[in-house]
């Protein structure tokens, strides 16, 4: 407990030196506040504006906060290149459904480009998608969901990127009335932020017991058990970010492990052979023998870690800082 408090308290002087941080609200939904949290670099603001770094949380879509959405040492990384990030929450499964939760981050990268562009001077040409797990699952869906597109998407261990797995949706059983009972008396009050117990959660045994039974797709996207089958599976495949690659999606880093129980990694393999067959640059690295979360292990940070940031660096300059760096390197 003593080096949990210690490492939290590392972290929050880190921050006041590296950065400044300031919290907004970026959407209003009835009484739900959602917000952001902006980590401005001490760095000066290149002329055209600092690029910005867009993190996304990851905890199973039913968990987790602005605050988890990277280790110290990738935010510590991404404000040493100068970079504005931008952290965000997004209501939590099952208080809204996953469409929802694609509304929050289109919101919020929306909000970054129209409104923090008037008190930071940032580019919002200039804007590379992150997350871990469900926030890479997000990150991914940023390539064709969002508009402008973003100039490069990383995704950790993503979940997922084909939601029509037959693991995560059943079609061939009823849904079980429990479970429909379940979710609808979690969906209030609706959550923005959630640390689950380390005992007894429901929102875990939730999540769980749909898994079991091959409806944790079918908790992403209603809550109703007379939905037809081929409409939920046409929302799903809209959500799949696999099926859904064209010519115009951003490069993007892929990272995961061959240990992953979580998120298999072929979740990751599939959106990358989209990607090869669209053209589209890309790095898949599969990360041998880890598990769920490999980044927070200091030991693969040179191989598996900052070879990401080093990816999107290139597309996250303008073209006036390509000259000036290829001059340099020459």
């Amino acid at each position: 407990m003593l080096k949990k408090y210690f490492l939290l308290f590392a972290l929050a002087v880190f921050l006041s030196s590296a950065a400044n941080v300031t919290t907004y609200i970026y959407k209003i939904v009835g009484d739900v506040q959602i917000k952001l949290d902006v980590y401005t670099p001490l760095l000066p603001a290149p002329s055209s504006g600092y690029p910005v770094f867009f993190a996304i949380h990851g905890g199973s879509y039913i968990a987790g906060s602005k605050g988890d959405a990277f280790v110290s040492k990738e935010l510590s990384e991404v404000l040493s290149r100068g970079w504005v990030t931008v952290s965000i929450d997004y209501r939590l499964l099952p208080g809204v459904v996953l469409q929802e939760v694609v509304e929050d981050v289109q919101d919020a990268y929306n909000w970054v480009r129209t409104e923090l562009v008037k008190t930071t001077p940032i580019n919002p040409d200039l804007i590379t998608v992150f997350g871990r797990s469900a926030g890479g699952g997000l990150a991914v869906l940023s390539g064709y969901k969002l508009s402008p597109r973003p100039q490069a998407v990383i995704g950790f261990y993503s979940g997922m990127t084909n939601w029509t797995e037959p693991f995560l949706y059943n079609p061939s059983t009823p849904v079980d009335p429990l479970l429909v009972a379940a979710a609808n008396k979690l969906s209030v009050p609706v959550l923005t932020e959630y640390t689950p117990s380390k005992t007894a959660d429901p929102r875990a045994a939730l999540l769980m017991s749909a898994e079991a039974q091959g409806k944790a797709a079918w908790l992403g996207v209603t809550h109703d058990p007379n939905i037809p089958t081929d409409q939920i599976m046409t929302i799903l495949r809209d959500l799949s970010a696999a099926e859904n690659v064209d010519k115009d999606y951003p490069p993007t880093y892929l990272a995961h492990g061959t240990a992953d129980t979580a998120v298999p990694y072929t979740q990751s393999v599939q959106l990358a052979n989209s990607l090869k067959n669209n053209n589209i640059p890309y790095v898949l690295d599969l990360v041998p023998n880890v598990g769920h979360d490999f980044d927070i292990n200091a030991n693969v940070w040179e191989q598996h870690v900052l070879p990401a940031f080093d990816f999107v660096q290139k597309y996250m300059q303008t073209s006036t800082e390509k000259i000036r760096l290829n001059f340099l390197e020459k």
